[in-house]
C-alpha cells in the first residue's frame, strides 16, 4: 500500500549519508521552479528514507517545515532493495536495523526500485513552510 502524506521533517529518518553540496544545488533548483515535484519514499514501519536523502536535506536548507512523502511498506508496496556497492549488502532487515540503531549507510549504498514508479507531483513551496 502507498499513501501520499505531508510529513514534518523531524519525522523523517535518514538511512544514508548525503553530499551536502549536491543538496544545496538541489535546493536552489527547487526554489527556482517554486514547486516540490518528487515525493520522498519512506518505509511505513520506520519512516526511514528509501529514496530522497538529497531532497530531504534540500528541504532543510530551504527552511521547509514539511514535505510530500510516499509512505509504503517493503512487503506490499512494490519495492525491491539492492546495494550499489559490491562490499556492502543491503536488505530490508539490515536497513531497519540501521534505523533502530541510529546508524547510516555510506552515501549511495542502497538502491530501491519501485513498481509502479513514483509519480511526479506539483506542490507549491508556499504550502510547505
Amino acid at each position: 500500500m502507498r499513501e501520499l502524506k505531508l510529513l514534518s521533517l523531524e519525522k523523517i529518518i535518514e538511512t544514508e549519508e548525503h553530499d551536502r553540496l549536491q543538496a544545496i544545488k538541489l535546493a536552489s533548483h527547487i526554489v527556482n521552479i517554486g514547486f516540490w515535484t518528487i515525493p520522498i519514499a519512506l518505509d511505513s514501519l520506520t519512516n526511514g528514507i528509501m529514496d530522497g536523502h538529497h531532497r530531504l536535506n534540500a528541504a532543510k536548507h530551504i527552511g521547509l517545515k514539511r514535505i510530500p512523502c510516499i509512505v509504503m511498506d517493503y512487503e506490499s508496496g512494490g519495492v525491491s532493495v539492492f546495494s550499489w556497492r559490491d562490499n556492502i549488502s543491503c536488505s530490508v532487515s539490515s536497513i531497519r536495523f540501521m534505523v533502530r540503531n541510529s546508524e547510516k549507510y555510506p552515501m549511495k549504498t542502497t538502491r530501491h526500485l519501485f513498481n509502479p514508479s513514483i509519480e511526479e507531483i506539483r506542490v507549491p513551496l508556499g504550502l510547505l513552510y
